[in-house]
């Protein structure tokens, strides 16, 4: 730490913590005095400063209440519900928090919740999770899915493999995987992922259902309808119409020689 530095610090000691005159015995601008904090050490030194003041702010309250002084007394009490009741709603947020990613099944639906509830930032909700995640080492909705769909993976090959499961079948469960990481994955590249996958599912299924459409209708078409329309250079699904029109022009040729 510089000089300066550790001249503010001294001061925020002797001064209450009082910033603004700290600075100003100092020669230190606002900006400046912000901008040591991004110095660890000299954070670490404000944070002493405060606790010292906040400790001996609180001897005194003591000693005055040992006096009986009745304004210190009331004073105090005021003081420690207001701790009292921010440590609550510290508790209260972070275990709302703790329940919400247990249970929500998308790591979005959670923040959502913890904005709705307590009015709170998106920022604000996302460091909560943050902290709460790391605290409690939670399974996030995210992981907790991605080990579900594995599951999922494991047994659809299985199917697939056993001939339980069609291609068509094994697809869809596929897409509806891709659709799930394309609204719920936690990063941005891995829902631009997602959503390509979707794409290039759908593209795979349309394919085989137009495969599978068209071997249905050779199913359906006779062996001798699919020579006449071969010999007659049209689609199977034709030839019938064919056949009509050639039966129109034979009945026409006999009501003539008639």
């Amino acid at each position: 730490m510089t000089k300066q530095q550790k001249d503010i610090i001294t001061a925020l000691k002797t001064n209450a913590f009082n910033i603004s005159d700290a600075i100003k015995k100092n020669s230190c601008s606002l900006d400046d005095y912000y901008g040591f904090l991004k110095d660890p050490d000299f954070a670490a030194g404000v944070a002493e400063a405060k606790q010292y003041a906040n400790d001996f702010g609180r001897t005194q309250f003591m000693k005055l209440m040992q006096k009986g002084d009745k304004a210190a007394i009331i004073e105090w009490q005021r003081i420690k519900s207001k701790e009292d009741d921010a440590y609550d709603a510290k508790r209260i947020k972070k275990e709302f928090m703790r329940v919400c990613v247990e249970l929500a099944e998308t790591k979005g639906r959670c923040l959502k919740e913890y904005c709705g509830v307590f009015n709170a930032s998106s920022k604000a909700a996302e460091k909560q999770y943050s902290a709460v995640v790391a605290e409690y080492n939670l399974t996030t909705p995210y992981e907790r899915a991605k080990i579900a769909q594995e599951i999922h993976r494991e047994s659809s090959s299985a199917l697939f493999d056993a001939g339980n499961l069609t291609e068509v079948e094994m697809y869809s469960r596929m897409l509806s995987r891709a659709l799930h990481d394309a609204e719920a994955s936690e990063y941005p590249s891995e829902r631009s992922k997602a959503r390509a996958d979707v794409i290039s599912i759908n593209q795979r299924l349309d394919e085989i259902q137009e495969r599978e459409r068209r071997e249905a209708e050779q199913d359906e078409t006779s062996l001798i309808d699919t020579l006449d329309a071969q010999l007659s250079g049209v689609h199977p699904s034709s030839i019938e119409e064919l056949r009509d029109h050639y039966r129109s022009d034979l009945l026409g040729i006999e009501a003539a020689d008639a």
